[in-house]
């Protein structure tokens, strides 16, 4: 099958209403995301993920987080995970803050922001806050008391660097964009307020980091994407370390409900793209 852009491929088995967003503002997020980061000296990026379900981290977000971070080591950047202790332990070898639950004080997030000087803030499927100051699941529970609130951390940075966010449902961090579309469609009912420069929308939000990558690949020529096996033996390591799917809330080799087989499609797919 041929896919004319990277969207065509991510937004496929849509399940919470992105394809209808893509709809509403027809772009290849990816792309411009991409260029942006490019156009950007090299340097520190702080890579924001980790969402709370279950009494565990999610599948989602901490796969595309590793991946990326990987991509940007190779790329020659410092790759930094933030994220809380729901996540300790799955991003190995790579730098990793902890943001306590009950977050940072203003000159705590201040000297983050001045010891690293991060050019790029990247979030991946990582809860938001929403207009109440609330963090919802995808169930419209408040989980803001196992939530850190990193995105203070976000929307600190974003003022002085390019911000990139990648969400599937809408209450993620950086969606915030897409609030002319989130606040009126019956589709969503909560959303998360907190904006990007850069918003990327996929069915999983891995996936939407494997399009990031993707378009980093073909823009520089470098080979870059994870193969399946790569992606299923990391899956593996976080399962092992009590990682949940977020839909079956169950820690199994499988994200956000869906068939793991269709992974490797998505991978296919995307390296296809990105050769072609």
């Amino acid at each position: 099958m041929h896919f004319e852009t990277i969207e065509d491929i991510i937004l496929q088995h849509s399940t919470r209403g992105m394809d209808k967003i893509q709809n509403r503002f027809p772009t290849q997020h990816c792309h411009k995301a991409v260029e942006a980061f490019l156009a950007q000296p090299k340097g520190v990026v702080f890579i924001y993920t980790g969402f709370y379900v279950a009494g565990f981290a999610e599948t989602d977000g901490p796969i595309g987080a590793y991946f990326l971070a990987k991509t940007f080591k190779t790329l020659g950047y410092q790759p930094i995970i933030i994220t809380d202790t729901f996540c300790e332990g799955y991003f190995e070898p790579f730098e990793t803050i902890y943001i306590p639950l009950v977050g940072l004080d203003d000159a705590g997030y201040e000297a983050l922001l001045e010891t690293y000087k991060p050019m790029c803030h990247l979030s991946i499927e990582r809860c938001g806050q929403n207009k109440e100051g609330r963090y919802l699941n995808s169930r419209g529970v408040d989980i803001k008391e196992f939530t850190a609130p990193v995105d203070e951390l976000f929307k600190r940075g974003n003022a002085h660097a390019i911000s990139i966010a990648i969400g599937d449902g809408g209450n993620e961090v950086g969606m915030g964009s897409f609030e002319e579309v989130l606040s009126v469609k019956e589709d969503f009912f909560d959303y998360c307020v907190v904006p990007s420069d850069f918003p990327i929308i996929a069915s999983v939000s891995n996936w939407g980091g494997y399009g990031f990558i993707a378009e980093l690949e073909k823009r520089l020529h470098v080979s870059l994407l994870p193969s399946f096996e790569e992606v299923d033996a990391y899956l593996e390591l976080i399962v092992s370390k009590g990682s949940v799917d977020g839909i079956k809330r169950e820690s199994v080799k499988s994200v956000d409900g869906k068939e793991w087989r269709i992974e490797k499609e998505i991978l296919e797919a995307l390296q296809h793209y990105a050769k072609g």
